[in-house]
């Protein structure tokens, strides 16, 4: 059987070979650069079917493949691969980069590395999300989340996957907060929800409520109350400390509700203003009725208009005027039905409410980073956690509690901070992590997932603890045997015939343990 499935596989890597050089046929890429993509294929496919099964929520191999190959064909017309001490290469170590990206020209240089390459490749692709124009403040901050999210968790195949081992490779990971963000919802609400969000081009899908419904219908509305805000804050927050104009911009958007804010509380001085905003506003819309009616007094509004505008902004004719005029009119009227809304008692609590809420959600923001974003992130992980332990309760099969098995080994794994402290290790989420784990084994041994390697309950599970913190690709091949070393027990882990890592029991009774067992039922 291993030996088709290697066969097959050798098919499917000439048939990927064959689609990218009809793709390339029709590219004016240099042949180091054809090579230097043939290469970067055969990592994928070489590392794909341990990220898979490391990883599980992951698309099939063949459509991660096709993604790529529609990215190259649709969004890259010239690929320029930087070979060592060339003249690009000199340019690139100049300007101290590794890579140069032109969305405008859909042009890449890079240096000769299959990971850089893939990575230009892929922004290049990226897009701004569309969100709905009530949400449209959000919509850099999530695109960016999303998109930095989304290229590192792809770049991962090959960055970390080699065809024999897993191994993190921390300094290629840009924005370990991002990273573990984005994982976080993927492994939440699911890789073909994130990906549709990706590639939404419609304002009428609301990805922020969709996401807010699964969760809620799933999980509770607490909890997707409290995800779906904390979502929103650490995508402004993580983006502001980055971009200035962001940043600026959210100072900007607190400073103006706190001030609307402070106008709405007093009710009497409000709607004496917006009464005089209203007056003002018909009084615009007579005037320009006038104008419209009389032809004299659209030729002076023409002229007048005209001796205080620019050569290139200057008004073609009076007819151009006319339409001019008949926008700025309805635009007016827009204003008008919005003043009246508000001056309504009804419309009033309506936008005072509004208004509170929005101030509470941005006064809660960290721009000036005085807080470790860390905690915030803990928080949000939290919220996971707790979630995750509500898919097992309802898990009803061995397949689902397998794939949770490893969905929670990955996800302990990921880093936290350049000091390379791990998910599961964080001091917030330790007792969480443990009980996830618990109810994990719990449900895995109703289900007869794993091996009962003693009767005794508290040893059973200190030993199958271990797989949580095992590197093995392939728990499947996991298998243990005991020894005792000067009056110590001790649990030897093998994959298959090699010995992995071996760990000393902690305990202080005696228990009668099977001498070697396979842990996967």
């Amino acid at each position: 059987m291993e030996k088709k499935k290697q066969i097959l596989e050798k098919f499917n890597l000439k048939d990927y070979n064959n689609r990218l050089e009809k793709i390339l046929e029709k590219k004016q890429f240099s042949l180091d650069t054809k090579n230097l993509l043939l290469s970067m294929l055969y990592k994928i496919e070489n590392g794909y079917p341990d990220y898979e099964k490391t990883k599980v929520e992951v698309p099939n191999k063949n459509e991660f493949i096709e993604k790529l190959f529609q990215m190259i064909q649709e969004n890259c017309e010239e690929i320029i691969v930087a070979e060592f001490n060339s003249e690009v290469s000199n340019l690139l170590k100049e300007k101290n980069i590794k890579y140069m990206v032109d969305q405008e020209e859909k042009k890449i240089i890079a240096m000769a590395n299959e990971l850089l390459v893939m990575d230009c490749i892929m922004k290049l692709s990226q897009k701004l999300v569309s969100v709905p124009q009530e949400k449209q403040d959000l919509q850099i901050p999530i695109s960016n989340l999303l998109n930095l999210g989304n290229c590192m968790n792809q770049l991962e195949v090959i960055r970390d996957f080699n065809g024999w081992s897993w191994d993190i490779v921390l300094k290629e990971i840009p924005d370990l907060e991002t990273n573990v963000i984005f994982q976080t919802l993927l492994y939440l609400i699911g890789n073909e929800f994130v990906q549709k969000w990706l590639q939404n081009d419609s304002n009428l899908a609301d990805y922020i409520d969709l996401l807010k419904a699964y969760i809620k219908e799933n999980f509770g509305e607490k909890r997707a109350e409290e995800f779906v805000s904390l979502f929103c804050k650490l995508a402004i927050d993580v983006t502001a400390s980055k971009d200035e104009e962001q940043y600026k911009f959210w100072k900007e958007k607190t400073k103006e509700l706190e001030s609307e804010l402070k106008s709405l509380e007093n009710k009497e001085k409000f709607l004496e203003q917006k009464t005089k905003e209203k007056k003002k506003y018909t009084k615009q819309i007579e005037e320009i009725d006038k104008m419209l009616n009389n032809k004299e007094l659209l030729r002076k509004e023409y002229e007048r208009r005209n001796s205080k505008l620019p050569n290139k902004e200057k008004i073609f004719s009076i007819s151009h005027l006319v339409d001019r005029l008949n926008n700025e009119r309805e635009e007016l009227l827009k204003q008008i039905k919005e003043t009246n809304c508000l001056i309504e008692p009804k419309g009033y609590v309506t936008r005072k409410q509004e208004v509170e809420e929005k101030v509470k959600f941005l006064s809660s923001l960290d721009l000036e980073q005085r807080v470790d974003r860390r905690l915030k992130i803990a928080e949000f992980c939290s919220i996971f956690l707790e979630c995750f332990q509500i898919k097992v309760a309802k898990a009803q099969t061995k397949q689902e509690i397998i794939d949770y098995i490893y969905e929670l080994r990955y996800y302990g794994f990921l880093i936290l901070d350049q000091e390379e402290m791990r998910l599961k290790e964080a001091m917030q989420l330790k007792t969480l992590f443990e009980e996830a784990r618990e109810s994990l084994l719990e449900k895995a041994r109703k289900l007869d997932v794993l091996e009962e390697v003693t009767e005794d309950k508290e040893i059973n599970e200190q030993i199958l603890n271990a797989i949580f913190d095992s590197k093995m690709i392939d728990l499947d091949h996991m298998a243990i045997e005991t020894k005792v070393k000067e009056g110590k027990l001790y649990i030897e882990y093998y994959d298959e015939k090699v010995l992995e890592t071996t760990v000393e029991l902690q305990c202080d009774r005696t228990v009668r343990l099977k001498k070697k067992v396979k842990l996967f039922v």
